[in-house]
């Protein structure tokens, strides 16, 4: 378990750091993809090409160059995409071949279906695996070489899934995984070939187990750590017989992913289960993966080499300054499936501003503390139950 700023080495190992502090490199390298990522879409993508056709001529054409944006606050400037348009046509936001693409995920939302089945999100072999990387560094923090993990969510059936994404990086802690496009996926996430190998394992878990099944999988695995979704969690902790065994096979850490995490419940399973919790935050369209938090939990450390968070006015759509909650938008810089730029995310919550306690000088995402709902007649947020249902976040991948 790592109390360094992990992902600071991280971020400057992807991003090329050289003598340039961290903050300035990364500002330099996150303009330079803003720019590529806005070209690339306006070029390939029905959806933006359409949508930014009512932008000012100067700022069209300054797309067109690949010179837009010249700052961040210049995004802005740009329109916001949001599910509901993946909705109404998926394809529209596509910018490869069908056959270039190496995953489907098909999200079966809640209150924003339109008819047309969800929404329906690509990804390159290449996206995929940076997602593994990430994931190989962000589990460094709550875990130690060796250390066995349970997953409870979804998707270790499927190839590329996002447990199964999971479960495959932990060998690679702290690490990383090569990167090279070159390399077939597969060969990225099989330690032998890297010649480098933690010792850690992962073993998936039916995310609807019910408290006998779970039972038996902790006193079968007695892992050091447990991911699993905040609903999994609330119902799991309600069970006596299931923190009694929590507590016998001595389990250190656990991980808080897929949904609101409230706080009530994460001072419930510290206090009643005896492990530390971490939050992380991520979705579908952020590949999976998108901010975790450190050992100091001041905030999740954000995954800024893949993507560029905004905080907006849920109702203006104005930018808001760090540290003042609203809605959280995404746009993705590495992305070459499905970019996604401005999206609003509906989740409510703070960028908060450096340095953390770790001594990483970089901002972080606050913790989620509800979602946006519009409506004819305004916009709400709706604050998270104590099991953090969190609609949009969990997919039912095919």
């Amino acid at each position: 378990m790592s109390a360094t700023p992990l992902f600071d080495q991280w971020l400057a190992r992807l991003i090329g750091q050289g003598s340039v502090p961290l903050p300035e490199a990364l500002r330099d390298w996150q303009l330079k993809k803003l720019r590529e990522t806005v070209r690339y879409a306006a070029e390939r993508s029905p959806h933006y090409r359409e949508l930014y056709t009512t932008l000012p001529s100067e700022i069209r054409s300054s797309i067109l160059k690949g010179e837009f944006p010249h700052s961040f606050a210049e995004m802005a400037c740009l329109p916001f995409s949001s599910s509901e348009d993946i909705e109404q046509d998926w394809k529209r936001f596509l910018c490869v071949s069908q056959d270039a693409v190496a995953r489907m995920v098909t999200l079966r939302t809640s209150g924003t279906m339109t008819g047309a089945g969800g929404k329906r999100l690509a990804f390159t072999e290449e996206e995929l695996g940076r997602t593994a990387d990430f994931f190989a560094v962000g589990m460094s923090v709550l875990l130690c070489p060796g250390d066995r993990v349970l997953v409870l969510l979804p998707g270790a059936d499927r190839p590329c899934g996002v447990a199964d994404l999971l479960i495959r990086s932990l060998p690679f802690l702290g690490k990383g995984i090569s990167l090279d496009p070159e390399i077939p996926l597969e060969t990225r996430l099989t330690p032998e070939k890297q010649q480098y190998s933690s010792g850690a394992e992962g073993f998936a878990v039916n995310p609807g187990a019910q408290e006998e099944e779970f039972i038996a999988e902790l006193k079968r695995v007695r892992p050091q750590a447990l991911v699993a979704a905040p609903s999994q969690l609330s119902r799991l902790l309600d069970a006596p017989s299931v923190t009694a065994v929590v507590r016998a096979v001595g389990l250190r850490s656990l991980l808080a992913s897929s949904e609101v995490l409230p706080h009530s419940l994460r001072c419930r399973l510290e206090h009643e289960w005896g492990c530390q919790v971490f939050d992380h935050y991520g979705m579908t369209e952020s590949a999976y993966g998108g901010a975790v938090e450190c050992p100091f939990h001041d905030g999740m450390h954000i995954r800024e080499a893949d993507i560029f968070l905004e905080c907006v006015d849920a109702v203006s759509g104005e930018l808001l300054p760090l540290g003042q909650e609203g809605e959280i938008v995404l746009t993705t810089l590495t992305r070459q499936a499905m970019p996604l730029i401005r999206y609003r995310t509906g989740d409510y919550a703070a960028l908060l501003p450096g340095p953390c306690r770790c001594g990483s000088p970089l901002r972080r995402l606050g913790s989620v503390c509800g979602r946006i709902v519009r409506k004819a007649d305004g916009v709400s947020i709706i604050r998270p139950k104590k099991g953090g249902s969190r609609a949009d976040s969990v997919a039912n991948s095919d």
